[in-house]
């Protein structure tokens, strides 16, 4: 395992909408989970799990399976890099080039 400067953490925590222990679990988690996977792996109150999980479906980083309380991943967002990555070449860069 990679060893994160404390200071990176504080600048991921200040810039992210997720905090990184949150970040951390989200890569760690199946392709299909329930807010308590999320509380388990981020060691956060379940609560908390729901309000990230609902500001995930909010940002189109996960759906909602239907019928069920579980959540999906989107196939090409298995860690929240890969949606980031994403964003950056769908939004970000045509928005800076316009």
């Amino acid at each position: 395992m990679v060893k994160i400067a404390k200071e990176l953490i504080e600048i991921v925590n200040m810039s992210m909408p997720f905090p990184a222990n949150v970040l951390r679990a989200y890569a760690r988690l199946d392709t299909v989970f329930t807010s308590g996977d999320l509380a388990r792996e981020a060691n956060i109150p379940r609560s908390t799990a729901k309000y990230y999980i609902k500001k995930m479906v909010d940002l189109h980083m996960i759906s909602k399976v239907p019928y069920r309380k579980r959540y999906q991943k989107y196939a090409n967002a298995q860690k929240f890099s890969d949606w980031l990555q994403d964003l950056l070449r769908l939004a970000l860069k045509p928005l800076e080039e316009e």
